[in-house]
Order: structure tokens, then C-alpha cells, then sequence
């Protein structure tokens, strides 16, 4: 063997050497999920308290920290089953410490088109619809993520769900301009007008039967 040869068969070594020691620091370095998931946990119930101190700059930054430490379980372990969950939280952050509406629609849309046949998933949907309604107050997209909402997912499967049956309501509230106040209402006169009509029809039956508390019909009554 040449001297170039075994110059050559020297750097591979080295190389291979290197590569094994990065791989080993990696691996020993990198935490686990369970791990992961209890550090950011903690580090929101740490903001919490920063809210409950009354000490909104520490919360926010604390609950960003806590978003950081969740998005790093998204790219550590991207085949868990936990990831749609971890999706849906760091989006809840965002809509309710934050008030980051547009980060938490994005991360709710991509919880729904990577995960579409969970539970996750159908929630995701909803909330966009709902951030842009209620949030953003775009109507526009509003009703269209509740139509689309509503194509893939008509009915509810789970009937303690009742997303289904609540998107149905408010797209019937944003087309035809009405408020929640207004849709209730509705409901209360169609119940009011169902029972009057029974009441009638009970009176009716009443009148016909000549009021008969003795058992006799109106024809022995005037003989």
C-alpha cells in the first residue's frame, strides 16, 4: 500500500470516527418525549403563575418559552401519537395567552391536513372557523372554513361533541346576518308556538267531548 493509500484510509477512519462521536453526543444529548412534554408543561403552569402574579411581560414570554419547548417535540419525535395533541396545544396557547390568532390558525391547519382522520383534526377545523369568526371577525373565511368544516364532518359521531350541529348554527347565523341572541330567541317562539298549538288542540278534544266528568255524552245530558 502506497503512502497516498494509506492517507486516504487514515481521513475515512477519522471521518468515520467523527460521524460515530457526533451520532453518540446526539443521541445521549437529545431528552426524551415524556420528558419533553413534562419540561414544557411545567412551563406553562410557570406562566401561569405569572399570570396570577398579575405580571403580564413574564407570562407571555414564558408561555413563547413553553410554545418553543412543544414545537421542539414536533421536531424530535414527528411519528408520536402525541404529536396532534402537542399541535393542539401549542395552538390553544396561542389563541388564549397569547391572542396570536394567526399563528394559532396555522397551527390548527396543519394539525388537520397532516392529521385528518383524529379527533384533533376535526377540532382543529372548527377553531379556525371560530378564530376567524369570533377573533378576527372575518366573516368571509369564516363561513367558508364552516362550510368546509361541515363537508367533511355533517354530523357528529360523538353526540357530547356537537361541533357539527354548533358550525351548522353559526354559518346559519353569519348568512343570514343574525346574532346568537336572535337564534335563541327564534327557537323559544318556535317552542312557544308548538306549545300553544297543543293547548289548542287539547281545548278542542276537551269541547268535543263535552267536558264529561260524569261519563255521560251531550245527548243524554239534555234528555
Amino acid at each position: 500500500m502506497n503512502h497516498k493509500s494509506r492517507d486516504n484510509m487514515h481521513k475515512i477512519t477519522l471521518l468515520s470516527v467523527i460521524l460515530i462521536t457526533v451520532f453518540l453526543f446526539t443521541s445521549c444529548s437529545k431528552e426524551s418525549e415524556e420528558t419533553q412534554l413534562l419540561n414544557a408543561k411545567n412551563k406553562v403552569e410557570e406562566a401561569k403563575k405569572f399570570d396570577n402574579e398579575n405580571k403580564p411581560e413574564d407570562a407571555k414570554r414564558t408561555y413563547l418559552e413553553a410554545i418553543e419547548m412543544y414545537k421542539k417535540v414536533l421536531t424530535d419525535y414527528p411519528q408520536s401519537q402525541k404529536i396532534p395533541e402537542v399541535y393542539s396545544t401549542i395552538a390553544k396557547i396561542y389563541v388564549d395567552n397569547i391572542k396570536d390568532f394567526e399563528n394559532a390558525i396555522r397551527f390548527y391547519k396543519e394539525l388537520s391536513d397532516k392529521f385528518p382522520n383524529t379527533k384533533d383534526a376535526k377540532y382543529g377545523m372548527f377553531m379556525v372557523a371560530f378564530i376567524y369568526d369570533e377573533m378576527l371577525k372575518n366573516k368571509e373565511m369564516a363561513k367558508d372554513s364552516y362550510k368546509k368544516f361541515l363537508e367533511k364532518y355533517p354530523k357528529d359521531e360523538d353526540p357530547n361533541e356537537q361541533m357539527s350541529e354548533s358550525a351548522r348554527m353559526m354559518l346559519q347565523m353569519l348568512e343570514q346576518n343574525k346574532s346568537v341572541e336572535d337564534i335563541i330567541k327564534n327557537v323559544q317562539q318556535d317552542t312557544t308556538k308548538k306549545k300553544d298549538t297543543t293547548v289548542n288542540k287539547n281545548v278542542k278534544i276537551k269541547k268535543l267531548d263535552g267536558d264529561n266528568t260524569d261519563g255521560t255524552t251531550p245527548s243524554e245530558k239534555k234528555e
